[in-house]
């Protein structure tokens, strides 16, 4: 009788590629999709996660490496991997951070890179303007998603903006800043 071998496949993972879309587009585009889902807050993006092919993994504790980081197999399924020393809030900003690379770049990967995965993380390497680029675009995709302009303005003018979208005092600060909001 004949044995079959299982053959094992490695995938080779590309970094992300830029979108090369302006901010404004970005956000637009990120608050469009918000609106499309149903997002209401931070604390929802787990369930989106799982509801799109994909899981959030923590990092071992003990673990050197905690860098936060996406994982795109060539198949569309992912994981996001978060460091087990943050916290909630921080996390969601992270998972939509996560989620600016799976929509912008995983893309533009496939397409240039049939067959292979993608992996971005927010250890880059400072010389590549490429990879600065990308965590530029996932930042504004991550801002717009998780606080759009309207609401954002008038939570932030109330002083509740960190509590209504699950995000913290920074994440609000750097918003409002990049919105040229004063409270």
């Amino acid at each position: 009788m004949a044995e079959l071998q299982m053959q094992s496949v490695e995938v080779q993972y590309c970094p992300p590629i830029p979108s090369r879309a302006n901010k404004p587009s970005v956000w637009a585009f990120a608050e469009d999709l918000r609106a499309h889902v149903g997002l209401t807050n931070g604390f929802d993006l787990p369930k989106l996660v799982s509801a799109n092919q994909g899981r959030i993994s923590y990092i071992g504790i003990f673990d050197d490496d905690q860098t936060d980081a996406i994982v795109v197999e060539p198949d569309d399924t992912f994981v996001i991997h978060l460091s087990s020393q943050t916290g909630g809030l921080r996390d969601n900003f992270t998972i939509a951070h996560e989620l600016g690379h799976l929509l912008l770049h995983w893309p533009k990967v496939k397409n240039a890179h049939a067959g292979h995965g993608m992996r971005a993380t927010r250890s880059v390497d400072e010389s590549d303007q490429d990879l600065i680029r990308c965590e530029w675009e996932a930042n504004w995709f991550a801002s717009a998603f998780l606080m759009p302009k309207l609401e954002f303005s008038q939570a932030y003018k109330k002083g509740i903006a960190a509590e209504k979208f699950g995000v913290t005092q920074s994440a609000v600060e750097v918003r409002a800043k990049t919105l040229g909001i004063n409270a």
